[in-house]
């Protein structure tokens, strides 16, 4: 029965479909935000217990007083998607059956490792901060959710540096390039976005750090989402590097 299972599993997450990580991820991270955030405007925006921000809540002020279990169920869903994600985005560059580049230079493929180890911390560290919310662990959470940024900034960084030969290098696959731009773009947005939030926040400038918190954790569910391009299959051929001329088909 478990082996049947194991080939179930294998079967299913071939490298053709790693790219539902990816899209899963942001769906349910972009899925789990709306709830909170629909739920708390139709309840006419009522302010919480300990809530710093007397105009927009943070999201764990609205979790942790209302629809908990969604923002927990969302959070691991997220959570183990995102390391799913992270996994395939490196996992496909250095796979036979994928871009098969074995020969990347060393740094590169210690920088892959990195980022993956940064990807699973932010991953833990997401899923327990959803658990333990700012109202009952309020010292606790604060650590988990500097654990949770500091792991996607370090696991963002190391990923646009070991994918930046996709954007200058001399050779890159057909139809990865944009991908690459665009992420590499949000990467930036969100770090533009997110010194932008903690600088207000501290300074005291709440309404401003609010309406910040939310755009930067929506462009995170786009952010994910756009790893889809990396992983996906283009018109049901092998990727190929563009300088290489295309395959003709056989005539019969």
């Amino acid at each position: 029965m478990a082996r049947d299972w194991y080939h179930t599993f294998q079967d299913f997450f071939t490298i053709r479909r790693l790219w539902l990580f990816p899209l899963l991820a942001g769906f349910f991270w972009f899925l789990t935000l709306t709830i909170l955030l629909v739920r708390w405007l139709a309840i006419g925006r009522p302010q919480y217990p300990g809530q710093a921000n007397p105009w927009v809540p943070f999201i764990s002020d609205i979790a942790a007083h209302q629809f908990k279990p969604v923002f927990v169920v969302g959070c691991i869903i997220t959570g183990i998607t995102f390391f799913g994600t992270v996994w395939a985005v490196h996992h496909v560059r250095y796979s036979p059956n994928f871009y098969r580049l074995t020969n990347d230079a060393r740094w590169r493929k210690v920088t892959s490792s990195v980022a993956e180890i940064a990807g699973l911390a932010a991953a833990v560290s997401l899923i327990n901060l959803s658990i333990f919310d700012t109202d009952d662990a309020h010292v606790r959470h604060r650590h988990l959710l500097m654990g949770t940024f500091g792991g996607l900034f370090v696991s963002a960084l190391a990923t646009t540096a070991v994918w930046w030969d996709q954007i200058w290098g001399p050779t890159v696959f057909v139809g990865l390039r944009k991908w690459c731009i665009f992420n590499t773009f949000l990467v930036l947005c969100q770090f533009g976005c997110g010194l932008a939030f903690v600088i207000l926040m501290y300074d005291g400038h709440y309404k401003s750090s609010g309406i910040l918190e939310w755009c930067l954790t929506y462009m995170g569910s786009l952010w994910l989402t756009s790893f889809v391009g990396y992983i996906m299959f283009r018109e049901g051929e092998e990727p190929r590097i563009e300088s290489e001329p295309e395959r003709q088909p056989l005539l019969v």
